[in-house]
Formats: structure tokens, C-alpha cells, sequence
């Protein structure tokens, strides 16, 4: 069996008690599957999801799961029928990443990012090239994430960031996925 991080956007103009049955319905779904769960809470997203102007909101629930294969073709089948469920993201969780809780994440990055010094223009970000800090290299740390994104939208590169090569292929992976998510905006 492999881990699995599924996220499910849920509809923000849906009432609290709509919503609530829209996720206990997925979360009856999976229950046997469920490993650990985050409520990530309405989130405002880089992009609106569609045309419309209005639907740049949504509720974003985040499960970690050990599936089958067939498990998740029956999720899929479940949430692509799903109108209040607006977006939904599997990825596939290797065997050293951790499910991070997204209050938490924030709340331990913020502390540092308060703690900086004020940094000069064109100085190098290094945060991730420190081993000990390599467990934040993940989507829901969106307030790191943007700082290594330049002012066009294009992930910084090796030369400027002083990371190695793994732990640059992980950053970018993961500024892709909250890209995907609707944290982060595309390239302007």
C-alpha cells in the first residue's frame, strides 16, 4: 500500500452545514484509509477556478491516506461527480515526506521569517540549504515558498537559492504543486 496526500477544494458559497455533509460523505468514503487529516480552513487562492470573479475562495481539506490503486480510482469517481467539491488534487507521498498540518507549518515559519534580520537586496536566500529546516520543504508552507519565487513568477534558481540539487528538485516540486492548489500565481 502506498501514502497519499489527497486535497479536496471545497465550494466557499456553500453553507456551513452543505459543506459539512460534502466532507463527511468523502471522509465516509475513505474511513478505513485514513492515516491523519488537516483542516486547512477557507483559504483566499492566487487565481480564480474558473471565469467567474467571485470564486477566487474555497474550503481546502487535506487527507493522508494509505491506498490501493483501485481505492483511488473509486475516489476519483466519487469527487469528479461531486458539484461542491470545486478542485481535487492525489499526490503521491514518498516514503520520507511527512504530512504536515498547515496551521502549524505557517505558524513555526512565520516565527522565523520574524526573526530574520532584514535582508539587502539581491542577497541569497539559503533557509533550505540547513539540513534541520528540509522538513518545511513542502506546499502548505506557502509564506517560504514565495520567498524563493522571484517577482516574474519563476522559481529562483540554484545559483541564487545555495541549495543542493535534491533539495532544489524538491522546492520546485513543491512550488508546483501549491501552484496547482491556487497558493501560489503563475508566472505573471
Amino acid at each position: 500500500m502506498q501514502k497519499y496526500d489527497v486535497v479536496l477544494l471545497v465550494d466557499a458559497s456553500l453553507s456551513e452545514t452543505n459543506r459539512k455533509e460534502v466532507v463527511s460523505g468523502f471522509e465516509k468514503l475513505i474511513k478505513k484509509n485514513i492515516i491523519a487529516e488537516d483542516d486547512m480552513g477557507l483559504q483566499q487562492l492566487a487565481y480564480n477556478l474558473s471565469n467567474k470573479a467571485w470564486n477566487d475562495k474555497a474550503y481546502v481539506y487535506s487527507y493522508c491516506i494509505e491506498a490501493k490503486a483501485e481505492d483511488l480510482d473509486t475516489i476519483k469517481k466519487n469527487v469528479l461527480y461531486n458539484k461542491a467539491i470545486k478542485r481535487y488534487f492525489i499526490f503521491k507521498l514518498e516514503k520520507t515526506d511527512d504530512f504536515a498540518v498547515f496551521k502549524k507549518v505557517n505558524d513555526e515559519l512565520n516565527a522565523i521569517i520574524e526573526t530574520w534580520d532584514i535582508k539587502k537586496l539581491w542577497q541569497k536566500v539559503t533557509f533550505f540549504s540547513d539540513k534541520k529546516n528540509n522538513k518545511y520543504i513542502n506546499r502548505k508552507s506557502i509564506v517560504m515558498l514565495k520567498k524563493y519565487i522571484t517577482r516574474f513568477g519563476d522559481i529562483k534558481p540554484r545559483a541564487y537559492t545555495n541549495n543542493s540539487v535534491s533539495i532544489q528538485k524538491k522546492l520546485k516540486t513543491a512550488i508546483l504543486r501549491a501552484r496547482e492548489l491556487g497558493f501560489i500565481t503563475y508566472k505573471k
